[in-house]
């Protein structure tokens, strides 16, 4: 009786794991205004803008503190006036201080000879004492001149800042992923921010994934992203694994890393195929595999007569499945096994097409479905 079989091949064999998630940017910076209270004149960007860093975003009213700062001028000029005004004082007291002490010098020296009254040396000694005491309140003054004038200084330096906050900038280069600021409205520190940057516009994917599948996922594992509606997959790898199992589902978010490319949008909903492990193995069609009540069987050729054998199998993809154990590579199969051979049956072996065989050099690839996409 004629009959088609194929040649059991050794293949390449890879494993991979179909999950399912969103793109996300892998840092999302939230850009919150540093002055308060303050109208928006102006927003610059808007959602989709790639930026740089420091770029201006928004403008607020500076009006407010251009005034001040133009009384914080007047102010610093008058300081700054008064310190001189003060140094003066200093330099004349520092004389009269001289003068009276180089008085009262002579006196003392004119006092022992008892060429000068006491009297009057007690005159020259008070007066040295005020031109000390007058010196030392100079010298006071001067200091609170300074003092004044450095106080002014560090407030304009506080309204400058505030001006150059009034500038709304990018803490990092990326791309706006949202707005929520208007031109005439009033900033503050309550939520939400002015904006939501994407840092260097890098897009990954949060792929969720059950317990079983989780532990056998390593950071830098590749991974094949596909956008549904469209004919292409874009390569990735594991950067990162939760640290831990969401108690209450039992899944974890493997973040995947993918290239820049400006049509990757956050949000968008995306498979992806996570390779987990590749090996050498023995392939045939499905259709050579018959389950039975005590496990899989194929029908084997050898020498012009069929025998059914026991073989363990291993994952499906497609039209292809793995065996094992229980036949080698290059022995002969029934390429639709059935019910209806006996127990070394002669057979005419006729090879199948080539179309229908597994080449030699063809890998495949066993695609596992996680159970949390299964669920979607």
């Amino acid at each position: 009786m004629p009959v088609t079989v194929v040649r059991a091949e050794r293949s390449d064999i890879s494993e991979s794991i179909s999950v399912v998630g969103r793109l996300a940017a892998r840092e999302e910076i939230a850009v919150h205004p540093l002055v308060f209270g303050k109208e928006v004149t102006d927003v610059l960007v808007d959602a989709g803008d790639v930026v740089e860093k420091g770029q201006a975003l928004a403008i607020l009213d500076t009006i407010e503190a251009r005034i001040l700062l133009d009384k914080n001028a007047v102010n610093r000029l008058r300081a700054q006036a008064a310190v001189l005004v003060e140094d003066r004082k200093v330099e004349v007291a520092r004389v009269a201080e001289r003068d009276a002490l180089q008085r009262v010098q002579r006196s003392r020296a004119l006092h022992t000879k008892q060429a000068l009254a006491e009297q009057v040396l007690d005159e020259h000694e008070n007066a040295y004492a005020r031109a000390v005491a007058e010196l030392e309140l100079a010298r006071q003054s001067l200091a609170l001149a300074h003092a004044d004038e450095k106080l002014i200084e560090r407030e304009r330096r506080e309204i400058e800042l505030t001006v150059e906050r009034s500038t709304v900038r990018a803490p990092r280069a990326g791309r706006i992923l949202s707005r929520d600021v208007r031109i005439g409205s009033t900033t503050s520190d309550a939520p939400p921010p002015l904006f939501v940057l994407g840092e260097n516009d890098t897009i990954e994917m949060l792929a969720e994934v059950t317990q079983n599948n989780f532990v056998s996922l390593q950071e830098g594992m590749a991974a094949r992203i596909t956008i549904p509606g469209e004919d292409r997959s874009i390569e990735g790898t594991i950067r990162l694994k939760a640290a831990r199992l969401d108690t209450a589902t039992g899944s974890a978010v493997v973040r995947i890393q993918l290239p820049n490319a400006a049509d990757l949008v956050p949000g968008m909903f995306v498979r992806a195929a996570i390779d987990t492990s590749a090996r050498n193995g023995v392939l045939v069609p499905a259709s050579a595999v018959r389950n039975t009540g005590t496990g899989p069987v194929v029908y084997v050729v050898k020498d012009d007569k069929v025998a059914m054998r026991t073989v363990s199998t291993g994952p499906r993809q497609d039209d292809r499945v793995e065996i094992r154990d229980g036949l080698s590579a290059g022995e002969l199969v029934v390429l639709k096994a059935g019910g209806f051979f006996k127990g070394r049956e002669r057979v005419q072996p006729l090879i199948a097409d080539a179309s229908i065989d597994l080449p030699q050099d063809v890998s495949a690839t066993v695609v596992l479905q996680d159970p949390v996409e299964a669920v979607r």
